[in-house]
């Protein structure tokens, strides 16, 4: 909330999830979707796909530090997703 506060044009957040209850994660979720509303970006960096697809736009997915895949959340569904990033766990690659 400082971070709107101080009017930040973006806020990144890292793992911001970890060790929170499940009441606290959804105020954390609420909260990143509030960051949107106030026309802010947010970079959210999560191992939690579920977390991070119901509130981002676009995922990129890394491997290694390299980026295996970018989409958006419009174009692509949680499923699809998933198995996307099965396959790069799998081979290293979407292909």
């Amino acid at each position: 909330m400082r971070a709107l506060y101080f009017d930040a044009e973006i806020i990144i957040l890292d793992e911001p999830t970890m060790g929170l209850s499940l009441k606290e994660t959804r105020r954390l979720l609420d909260f990143v979707r509030h960051i949107k509303d106030a026309g802010k970006s947010a970079v959210f960096i999560d191992h939690n796909i579920f977390h991070v697809y119901s509130v981002a736009d676009r995922v990129v997915v890394l491997d290694r530090g390299k980026v295996a895949g970018e989409f958006n959340t419009s174009d692509i569904s949680l499923d699809d997703l998933m198995e996307k990033m099965y396959r790069v766990a799998e081979t290293g690659s979407l292909d």
